[in-house]
Formats: structure tokens, C-alpha cells, sequence
């Protein structure tokens, strides 16, 4: 199914190349689910000015997100495991890719409990 999946929007390498940025002005929202192969959501690095959420479960070889505008009242909200969290690679505030432009929110029962990944809950 999706579980061989390395990257939702793979580069054209006719038309782009590894170093640029891609713009992505009208993405909103991240959903990723166990995709255990991904290891990025675009083959470059990306920048969504207007990114509302993110939603991120099972996806441990993703490293990053994308960069974010600074201007915005309303850092993205980012749902994911605290583990996956704080391994994230950024580029710093300069590059608009920091952790603080955004909001983590973590599973309750996580921080409760600090269960280690991989611990099913019965």
C-alpha cells in the first residue's frame, strides 16, 4: 500500500533541483500516518507560508517540516509524538525553520504516562 512511500511530492529533476526551495503557498494542513519509509514530505526543502496544522503519526524517518512565514499571528499546530518531535532537524529563524514558530501538541497519555514508542495501549 502506502507503507513504501519515501516522499509525497517527489522532485521532477527536469524542472527542480535539490537545493531549491519549493513554495507550497496554499497548503494548509499535513496529515501523515504510519508511513514508516517516508523520509520526506518534498524531495527539496519546502516553505508553506500559510500552514494551519500538522498531523503526524508513525512517520519516524521524516526529519523535517517545512519552513513557515514568521508574519503570521498563529504559529502551526503541530499533533504529533514528542520522540519525533524533539529528533527534528531546522534551519533556524533566519531560514523561517525553528521549533518556536510552531505549537507541538502531544498526546496526553504520553506525557502522562511517558510510555517508550512502540508501547501499545490496551
Amino acid at each position: 500500500m502506502h507503507g513504501d512511500l519515501k516522499e509525497v511530492f517527489p522532485l521532477d529533476p527536469k524542472r527542480q533541483q535539490k537545493q531549491e526551495i519549493i513554495r507550497f503557498p496554499k497548503l494548509r494542513h499535513i496529515h501523515l500516518y504510519q508511513l514508516s519509509a517516508l523520509k520526506g514530505i518534498c524531495g527539496s526543502r519546502m516553505f508553506a507560508p500559510n500552514l494551519e496544522t500538522v498531523k503526524v503519526r508513525g512517520c519516524w524517518g521524516l526529519s523535517r517540516l517545512p519552513a513557515i512565514s514568521r508574519s503570521t499571528s498563529k504559529r502551526p499546530k503541530v499533533d504529533c509524538e514528542k520522540d519525533w518531535w524533539d529528533n527534528l532537524k531546522w534551519d533556524g529563524l533566519e531560514a523561517k525553520h525553528d521549533p518556536s514558530l510552531y505549537e507541538p501538541r502531544h498526546s496526553r497519555y504520553y506525557k502522562k504516562a511517558h510510555l517508550p514508542r512502540g508501547t501499545v495501549l490496551r
